[in-house]
């Protein structure tokens, strides 16, 4: 969580290497889709220190700028709920409910949604290095451990409590051993396999 001024650049920096800058301005003339993920980055970013360190007329008017900018772009995510790293794959829908945990080094791909189950207001925990591919939706209060990779269009319904595998399907299972730290060819191919024969 962003609490100070040193944290609000750590973060910054941080995630400037995600979209390839080196600066961590807010780009005044956005031509690339990448200028545009960045300047949303920045303003999460900004209105989580804001809103954290209790500056009500900044935390207001950031608070207002991110609004806009979601219902334009259809991004959805709330303030703190992200660590650092965060990154946006491209730009387009996402919904992403205020109760999910993100760890560091979160990847989001275009029409995901990580939302509550609908029986209760439990939302999901991801852990460190979590990639959810395009489409897929993650349900309820289910916990997916570090570096799982998550299909394209899978639907999770359950828990994945082991690290560094590939999961995919309608309901999502284990598909492969190969999670985002050695995600390669024979991993694609599984999950591809799984999403042909699940639709």
């Amino acid at each position: 969580m962003i609490k100070s001024k040193n944290d609000l650049k750590d973060f910054l920096i941080y995630e400037a290497a995600n979209y390839g800058k080196k600066g961590i301005r807010i780009p005044l003339i956005c031509i690339k889709e990448s200028n545009y993920l960045w300047k949303y980055n920045v303003l999460l970013r900004k209105t989580e220190y804001y809103v954290n360190v209790k500056n009500k007329l900044m935390g207001t008017i950031y608070r207002a700028w991110l609004a806009y900018y979601q219902n334009k772009h259809q991004i959805h995510i709330p303030i703190n709920t992200f660590d650092r790293g965060l990154r946006l794959m491209h730009l387009g829908p996402i919904l992403v409910n205020s109760k999910v945990r993100g760890g560091k080094n979160i990847a989001l791909h275009v029409n995901t949604s990580l939302v509550a189950g609908g029986t209760n207001d439990d939302a999901p925990i991801l852990d460190d290095g979590v990639v959810v591919g395009v489409g897929a939706v993650v349900l309820g209060g289910v916990h997916l451990a570090k570096n799982i990779a998550v299909g394209a269009n899978a639907v999770v319904t359950k828990s994945f409590n082991e690290e560094n595998i590939a999961i995919a399907g309608v309901p999502a299972k284990k598909v492969s051993n190969n999670g985002r730290n050695n995600w390669n060819t024979k991993a694609k191919k599984d999950i591809e396999e799984i999403e042909l024969t699940t639709v």
